[in-house]
């Protein structure tokens, strides 16, 4: 579907922070776009304007609408007058009035916990997302040296069909490579920032070098301890999570970050700057970001990416919630993932 489309929509839990998120090509004149929100008895709740742009990620501009939305309603996107998409997801919705008036909602599936919402790269197919991330990639800064058969590589020089070494001492050959430069621009885009994590932050000489990713970027974490909490003692963390914890923080300087990704055929975790990352998993949330050009590649590489987002199988490890990331932190044994001493994945000292 071409833009504008819906790309993810956060429904369940305190109205307050439920939201729409959409998509138009950048540029496109948004005064005629509308997300009209419908109770599960067909009348209108709301109507809302997209309002400002919040982040324009290669090609496309992201708008996120505050909006409450009730689990049995629906919402419809409305584009000069017409409705162009109506979606629902614990039931079908008849709409009784305003512009979706005589029309059925589609049922696009639901979330599986508050903390959940649903995406899209289409506006057709959706898929559960935990925890919801409105506008935001997991990539890898331009510049970061990735471990490879040939030794350490910079992220922008890694190309397909170039091995890289994961966590399991294997080498996995890339499959798809992208990149996205972005022009960050005041305050409404901050969340987009790159997240600095120093030198050493995460255990002795881990990462290695200071390493610089995208806010959504996991990086895996380690302690005894998670098995009591999360049943599993490696665990992936949003960098953005990690803010505040030992000198990790916001790159505020850095406004037109180049950010890459690279694909593999599974998921994986990477060596970068000497510590375990994740490499890219193709979910729909990611993958709304891309431009165009680049969908299509990855459409015409990996249809089935776009009828099933976990055909290349689940993440690789345990992601944490924002909830749980605050308990694992207080916990006194984590660390990261380094290749300092000589238990699993090269283990790491503690900090």
């Amino acid at each position: 579907m071409p833009a504008p489309f819906l790309s993810e929509i956060k429904y369940l839990g305190p109205g307050a922070q439920d939201f729409v998120e959409v998509v138009l090509d950048e540029g496109a004149d948004s005064s005629g776009v509308q997300i009209v929100i419908y109770n599960s008895n067909g009348t209108i709740r709301s109507i809302n304007d997209l309002g400002s742009v919040v982040g324009t990620i290669a090609g496309d501009d992201i708008y996120v609408v505050d909006a409450a939305i009730n689990k049995n309603g629906a919402v419809a996107l409305v584009v000069d007058g017409t409705v162009t998409s109506f979606v629902s997801f614990a039931r079908v919705v008849d709409a009784s009035e305003g512009p979706a008036s005589g029309s059925s909602s589609t049922q696009i599936g639901e979330s599986n916990s508050q903390n959940a919402s649903l995406v899209s790269i289409d506006g057709v197919n959706f898929s559960d997302q935990t925890p919801p991330d409105p506008g935001v990639v997991p990539c890898f800064l331009k510049g970061t040296l990735i471990e490879t058969d040939k030794g350490l590589c910079p992220i922008e020089d890694l190309c397909v069909g170039d091995k890289v070494l994961t966590a399991e001492s294997d080498f996995a050959a890339i499959e798809w490579v992208a990149s996205r430069k972005l022009d960050i621009q005041g305050s409404r885009d901050r969340h987009l920032l790159p997240i600095l994590i120093p030198k050493g932050s995460l255990g002795k000489d881990t990462p290695e070098r200071d390493l610089i990713v995208s806010p959504s970027h996991r990086v895996l974490l380690r302690a005894p301890v998670f098995n009591l909490m999360f049943f599993s003692s490696d665990v992936l963390v949003p960098a953005r999570h990690l803010v505040g914890t030992n000198g990790i923080r916001v790159c505020t300087h850095l406004r037109q970050p180049e950010y890459f990704h690279i694909l593999f055929e599974e998921h994986e975790l990477v060596w970068s700057e000497g510590a375990l990352t994740e490499s890219f998993h193709p979910s729909v949330a990611a993958a709304s970001g891309f431009a165009k050009e680049a969908q299509e590649e990855l459409r015409s590489l990996f249809p089935e990416l776009f009828t099933n987002p976990i055909s290349i199988g689940p993440v690789h490890s345990y992601c944490l919630k924002s909830f749980e990331t605050h308990a694992a932190l207080h916990s006194s044994d984590w660390q990261g993932v380094g290749r300092i001493g000589d238990t699993g994945y090269g283990g790491s000292h503690l900090l």
